[in-house]
């Protein structure tokens, strides 16, 4: 017998100014059967410790989050249906914190232990391992092409500012700092897909406000959704898309070999 229940993702935001996150867990909540459970990413989960560069801050707020949700699991047990929703919905609610959490989303399930299995491996295992498999493969592809047209000035490199330790992949350093990271949306969520693009568009912002990278010397190759994805699907990736532009970085088709390469031999004379 099927029955609703309530879900959040856990989201770790170091940096309040940028509004930039990882999704790391998820908060799963039956009201009807008195029962909240949760599972957590590791403490040194490698893509996050990158991506942000704080290793022991992202432990630490781990910690906070298992001692607030271990809090709410016991006040689970305890409480009335209208009383879990809404503990669950004030656990949610915004707010200024090394760990927040999604807008309260439902959903119908048959199996709660296999649902929050699968959530976790939509919005966290899959989101994390495969998008940067997909991602290292891309690079991989493009210093391989770099490599067969004799382009050797761009290499892995960490941007440096006063708040700003920026990691990419594709860095070229002479006169005028320009860099290459190509971005894979193939998220099996359209909202990941957006979460994603903002994650590195925000990041990108704050570098080139400390002065370590211009915008307009930023190369973005995209792999996008094949064309029998969803119009949801299809439609974040336009607003992906959009916002690169928008903000100012060059944006090109992961298949535009030559763009690519006429982008980083520009850079080289």
């Amino acid at each position: 017998m099927k029955y609703t229940c309530l879900y959040s993702i856990v989201r770790f935001a170091p940096f309040a100014e940028t509004e930039e996150f990882a999704n790391v867990g998820i908060v799963l909540s039956a009201p009807a059967i008195g029962r909240m459970e949760y599972r957590l990413a590791r403490k040194n989960l490698k893509r996050v410790n990158h991506f942000f560069e704080c290793n022991n801050l992202f432990a630490k707020a781990m910690e906070i989050a298992q001692n607030e949700l271990d809090s709410v699991r016991l006040m689970t047990t305890e409480a009335q249906e209208s009383q879990i929703v809404n503990h669950f919905r004030y656990l949610t609610e915004p707010k200024e914190s090394l760990i927040r959490f999604s807008p309260m989303r439902s959903i119908l399930v048959e199996n709660f232990d296999t649902t929050l299995a699968t959530l976790f491996s939509r919005y966290i295992e899959r989101q994390g391992i495969e998008r940067d498999r997909r991602e290292e493969m891309m690079v991989r592809e493009i210093r391989t092409m770099f490599l067969e047209a004799s382009i050797r000035n761009f290499r892995d490199d960490t941007l440096i500012g006063d708040l700003t330790k920026l990691h990419l992949p594709l860095v070229h350093r002479n006169e005028v700092v320009a860099a290459i990271k190509p971005l894979a949306f193939d998220q099996p969520e359209p909202s990941a897909i957006l979460d994603h693009c903002d994650q590195w568009l925000m990041k990108f912002v704050r570098a080139e406000k400390e002065g370590i990278i211009q915008l307009k010397n930023v190369l973005i190759p995209v792999s996008a959704p094949s064309e029998n994805e969803s119009p949801r699907h299809r439609r974040a990736v336009h607003i992906a898309k959009a916002s690169i532009q928008e903000r100012g970085l060059q944006l090109v088709d992961f298949q535009a070999t030559q763009v690519i390469a006429a982008f980083a031999q520009n850079y080289a004379q």
